[in-house]
């Protein structure tokens, strides 16, 4: 801008003020007491080490892995309410014959088959299991017409079967009845009416489609070449998929009748997958492989074991879950598919499992390129521990520091288990074991049956009968053992499970009774996820006051911190020498997964907002006054408090991500996110408000090289990562798609950013003259964006034009950096702050520069 070259005493020279660049954002302070590279507010962006505020990247859609299918819903064209064709797009069907089978008492009818005579009205495409209205057939006997489930379907889909409940006419042998009048004397009047009988859709809702996904989880397989998966688990079935190949997906089905509700929560320990139910018995994955082809599968004539081979080893062993899938040719109602528990394993390639025991139809399924064997979830042990029992082999010899016993047969093992801690009982006269030694199974075998641990022993021989040992498995004091609790969710610890203590476990399977105790944890076995010590395993606080637990957090040094509602204590070590420590009442946890640790830092939400606890004097933890999150309170206070423990948040890139349900939200709908590196808040990251069906039921870090970064659960779409995208655009799935539907849709990123307000270091009124940007494109996009600015006292807000604009009408190149200029126009106002509202590309904020002049000095009123 113009300057004179000299000022008189009483001119008003232009004085500039300038941010070079930034750090973060404060909207707690009022923005003219903000420093200098501070921002009043900043949506969308990221600010780099160079100081630059830039456009986030888009988010992007990784994996939408569930559907549901067509159909879902079928709209009613019963005998009393049908609708027009014209809008449901379907006609009625003409049946063309109706007959009974009084053998099976299913009526057979045929309807229209196009293909024979293109004069018919085509008929509806039927599957066994559609419900179907069937009307304007008339029987002096049982009434055929009325809501029927179809059994099956065969001649072109153009003849379907239904049961005839009540049909209980006996003839000896198979005998067809027509629908024929002229018979009404000699059989049962099953009869045509003159009116052509329609079958129609009746509404139905498929119960067994996906409502939600419920929770998830990281998962990395030793097996799989240490590839990382992220597992998502909806309502009805579980689906992992692999960060280094997203095409591929496994899904991992759940017992018979069991489904995961919307409290539920995934972890991995123990090369386990276990899904935490609340109140119910958990489930568990301890076998996780990728699908294998099935080659045969067929089931004995009245029986119910079904048996599966396959061309390949299946590495599979009693007690494992199996999801089985794409087998047909099964009778109507007696379904092979679905997840089981392995009952034998003759060999590598085939088992066997179990179908219900009202099964017993036999089969040989038919197989076809989608019959799979993929790893499912049973449920883990529940009902009456009961204590374990002696272990005697029939022989034990040892070679080269490796014990292995043998046994008569695998039950003789009592269903001991790899990891398994077991301790030396009785010994005989030559024995080079002692009694009251530890061991840890390092092996096992059933065929022949064998158990194997590593020992600093002589070689022996065996054989003898003098070195006759007998084990005794790990029996617990006090009350004893009890299985699982049924928690909410747990963590891993030091080699152990610990959860809260709400449910106790009742002696029938699957029952539990809930404690009323909610400030209570309890801890597993070393390296046993199904064997809980009711005495030396389990921990309360704050007995008696309104507190409850909240979260569960493994720190170093053996230590666990336990987070409740209104306090932090620590615990010391395990068992009967377990310490308790509180740590402050004053301050607890809001949400159990916004609690992060970075270095000796641990992050995690309370009433006052965000609060940073570090580990100082070895390790004793000092709460520190001034929550994290004081520079950014309003946004804070905007946290809607009826659903904030869904909160969620994680560590990656030197940066904090919270989110969090703003305003009336009942969901997750922005990220907070804190800036390790500048020491301050960065961003608040939202979708376009077109995106409704968006939000953020979890956030995990996971991937390996490029493929590592923070990845968003939506549980109305799938998995989705952050900072993917070089265009300025969130690629999201905000529904369950339908099969065959598009899984994404592309939004605009709503970025924006304002400066502090400048002021020029006084406070009286200026006349603003001018302005100057520093902007960069991207290396990908052009760049444009809105700039405006908003001045205080005189109140105004003045739109200062667009980057186009600036740049003679064309917007910024990629990658091209510009100084732009503009007047204000001499707008006369205390201070004044710019606000830029990206509108193209992802450009970056490098800097700015304002200029005014004080508009009034003199101590006189001012007229």
């Amino acid at each position: 801008m113009s300057r004179y070259s000299t000022y008189g005493s009483k001119d008003d020279p232009i004085q500039d003020d300038m941010d070079a660049g930034f750090i973060g954002f404060n909207n707690y302070s009022r923005p003219d007491q903000l420093t200098s590279g501070m921002l009043a507010s900043s949506s969308n962006g990221r600010i780099g080490k160079n100081g630059e505020w830039q456009v986030r990247k888009g988010i992007n859609v990784i994996k939408a892995p569930f559907a549901s299918g067509d159909d879902v819903l079928r709209l009613p064209t019963n005998a009393e309410t049908l609708v027009d064709p014209t809008v449901v797009g379907l006609l009625p069907t003409t049946i063309r014959s109706a007959s009974l089978d009084n053998i099976s008492s299913k009526v057979s009818i045929i309807i229209d088959d196009p293909s024979v005579d293109p004069d018919l009205a085509p008929g509806h495409v039927f599957i066994a299991g559609d419900e179907i209205y069937v009307e304007n057939l008339v029987s002096t006997t049982t009434d055929p017409n009325g809501l029927h489930t179809i059994t099956d379907v065969t001649g072109n889909g153009t003849t379907i079967k239904y049961a005839l409940t009540g049909a209980n006419e006996t003839y000896g042998t198979a005998l067809t009845l027509p629908f024929n009048l002229n018979d009404a004397g000699v059989q049962p009047a099953l009869t045509v009416l003159t009116e052509s009988p329609v079958i129609g859709f009746n509404m139905v809702f498929d119960q067994g489609a996906v409502s939600a996904v419920y929770s998830s989880t990281t998962f990395s397989d030793p097996n799989q070449d240490n590839n990382q998966f992220i597992v998502l688990a909806s309502n009805i079935s579980a689906v992992a998929t692999d960060l280094n190949d997203t095409s591929v997906s496994i899904a991992m089905g759940y017992p018979l009748n069991e489904n995961v509700p919307p409290a539920s929560s995934m972890l991995q320990a123990f090369n386990k997958l276990f899904i935490f139910r609340d109140g119910q018995t958990a489930l568990e994955n301890d076998n996780f492989f990728s699908p294998i082809a099935i080659t045969a599968a067929s089931t004995p004539t009245a029986s119910n074991v079904v048996t599966v081979s396959s061309n390949l080893p299946q590495n599979l062993a009693i007690g494992d879950a199996v999801t089985i899938s794409g087998l047909t040719g099964f009778v109507a109602g007696e379904d092979p598919n679905g997840t089981w528990v392995v009952n034998t394993v003759p060999d590598s390639t085939s088992f066997t499992y179990d179908l219900p025991a009202a099964f017993q139809a036999a089969a040989a399924y038919t197989v076809s390129a989608l019959s799979l064997i993929s790893p499912g979830f049973k449920l883990v042990a529940s009902g009456q521990f009961s204590q374990p029992s002696q272990l005697s082999p029939t022989d034990v010899v040892v070679v080269s520091g490796q014990a292995v016993a043998t046994f008569a047969n695998a039950a003789a093992m009592n269903g001991t288990r790899v990891g398994d801690a077991i301790e030396i009982e009785a010994v005989g006269i030559n024995s080079i074991f002692i009694v009251g030694e530890d061991y840890i199974i390092s092996e096992r075998t059933e065929s022949p049956a064998t158990l194997s641990f590593y020992c600093q022993k002589p070689d022996t021989q065996g054989g003898s009968g003098e070195n006759t040992t007998v084990f005794q498995q790990h029996v617990s004091q006090g009350l004893g053992f009890s299985h699982m609790p049924a928690p909410e969710y747990a963590a891993y610890h030091q080699r152990r499970l610990v959860m809260p203590f709400k449910y106790s476990v009742d002696d029938a399977v699957d029952t539990f009774t809930y404690r009323k105790i909610l400030d209570e944890v309890i801890i597993s076995d070393i390296l046993d996820s199904d064997t809980y010590d009711q005495i030396y395993g389990q921990y309360r606080f704050n007995a008696g006051t309104a507190d409850f637990n909240v979260a569960l957090h493994s720190f170093s040094d053996d230590k666990l911190l336990v987070f409740n509602r209104n306090s932090v204590h620590l615990v010391g070590g395990a068992g009967a020498n377990a310490t308790v420590q509180l740590i402050t009442n004053e301050v607890g946890c809001v949400a159990r997964q916004s609690i992060v640790q970075v270095g000796n830092n641990i992050l995690f939400l309370s009433d006052n907002g965000v609060y940073g606890a570090n580990f100082q004097d070895l390790y004793n933890l000092r709460g520190n006054e001034v929550p994290l999150s004081s520079s950014i309170n309003p946004t804070i206070q905007r946290i809607n408090r009826d659903v904030w423990d869904k909160s969620v948040g994680v560590y990656f890139d030197n940066r904090y991500y919270l989110a969090v349900p703003l305003d009336d939200s009942q969901v997750n709908n922005a990220i907070l996110i804190f800036n390790f590196i500048n020491k301050e808040w960065e961003s608040i990251d939202t979708v376009n408000s077109l995106a409704t069906g968006w939000n953020i039921a979890n956030l995990i870090v996971a991937g390996k090289k490029s493929d590592r970064a923070v990845y968003a659960i939506n549980t109305l779409g799938g998995l989705h990562r952050l900072d993917a995208r070089v265009g300025a655009s969130d690629l999201l799935s905000t529904e369950i798609p339908v099969q065959g539907q598009e899984a994404s849709v592309a939004y605009d990123i709503p970025a924006a950013v304002t400066t502090r307000q400048f002021t020029m270091g006084t406070m009286n009124r200026k006349r603003w003259n001018n302005f100057e940007l520093h902007v960069q494109s991207s290396v990908d996009n052009e760049s444009d964006l809105s700039i405006s600015a908003e001045l205080e006292n005189i109140d105004a807000v003045v739109e200062l034009g667009t980057l186009n604009e600036l740049n003679s009408g064309t917007n910024l190149a990629i990658d091209e950096d510009v100084s732009v200029r503009g007047r204000i126009g001499n707008k006369r106002a205390y201070g004044m702050q710019v606000t830029l509202n990206n509108t193209v590309g992802r450009p970056r904020f490098r800097g700015i520069k304002v200029g005014a002049a004080e508009a009034f000095r003199s101590t006189n009123t001012a007229i």
